[in-house]
């Protein structure tokens, strides 16, 4: 897989979810086996607007040519990736959410994989 294809395909999928959090965190939140109440619906909005940022900065990232700067991105993105695997680890083990907390554990494991199969080689950066 070329580098710019895993920032586009990781900076869609977040902007989708981001503005779905953002949009309708009424209709989103029950997926997961999250209650509707309103301060949750807030944080929900809230999570919301960083995964869209998170989603455009790789998407807007996905042509820069500088090496030092796609290592720095791939660096945050493996410890990013770490964290939202363990806390979705967790979520999932204690019950907060349903079954479908497992999905966002493979989605951080997927994201942090890519990030550390792009930082093992040079070559496949460019």
């Amino acid at each position: 897989m070329k580098f710019s294809a895993y920032l586009s395909i990781y900076g869609i999928i977040c902007i989708v979810f981001g503005l779905a959090f953002i949009a309708v965190p009424e209709l989103t939140g029950p997926i997961y086996g999250i209650p509707g109440a309103p301060y949750t619906v807030l944080m929900t909005r809230f999570f919301g607007s960083a995964f869209l940022t998170l989603g455009l900065i790789f998407w807007l990232f996905r042509n820069v040519r500088d090496d030092d700067s796609k290592c720095a991105l791939l660096k945050a993105n493996v410890v990013g990736g770490i964290a939202g695997c363990g806390v979705s680890v967790w979520v999932a083990l204690s019950g907060l959410e349903n079954q479908m907390a497992w999905s966002t554990v493979v989605l951080y494991v997927l994201y942090a994989l890519g990030a550390f199969y792009f930082l093992a080689s040079p070559a496949r950066r460019a």
